[in-house]
């Protein structure tokens, strides 16, 4: 028996995914890495995104051209948005597409920047954080270490996201001592 996929079909309600996804990335995010993010599983639909976009843009969302590319970040409202409604979508929804956002993340931004550390954290229901922390191989440039530490609020997901983002190159010697790789 095939599980049956959720799917968010309302446009309001994939405006709200779309500002709880660049809320709990803490990043913009392009229209391409929207689709992408939100084509997983076939969670939303490609037309209802696109008119979710239309709608987001200059009222919950700020779209701008980066080189060519359109990105969004969420403005005041959508920020509210994200805080105040992002519990309304399917808790299954959400950490999937929150998981195929950080990866879509990551991979861009190593491509861009040339770097081998991505740092991101989510704020919880409860206050706390989930931190994640990427590393790929610099050789061969794939996923080499994922790792989430949850703790107590922001603060301390501050701390550890610039300790590990200070000297990464340590960071990532001490797994490799830690797991022997």
């Amino acid at each position: 028996m095939e599980i049956p996929r959720i799917r968010i079909e309302e446009v309001d309600d994939i405006c709200v995914l779309i500002c709880y996804l660049i809320y709990s990335l803490g990043c913009p995010l392009s229209k391409e890495q929207l689709i992408e993010i939100t084509s997983l599983e076939d969670a939303v639909n490609y037309f209802n995104l696109t008119q979710a976009l239309e709608k987001v843009s200059g009222h919950l969302c700020e779209e701008s051209d980066v080189d060519g590319e359109i990105i969004y970040n969420n403005m005041p409202k959508g920020i509210k948005a994200a805080r105040d409604l992002g519990a309304t979508l399917p808790l299954s929804v959400r950490d999937k597409m929150f998981s195929e956002a950080v990866r879509v993340y990551t991979r861009d931004a190593m491509k861009k920047k040339g770097s081998f550390l991505a740092v991101h954290y989510i704020r919880n229901a409860d206050g706390s954080c989930t931190v994640g922390i990427t590393i790929m191989d610099e050789t061969t440039s794939r996923k080499k270490y994922y790792t989430e530490v949850t703790v107590a609020d922001e603060e301390k997901a501050d701390v550890i996201k610039q300790k590990v983002k200070s000297d990464p190159k340590a960071f990532a010697k001490y797994l490799d001592t830690f797991f022997g790789a």
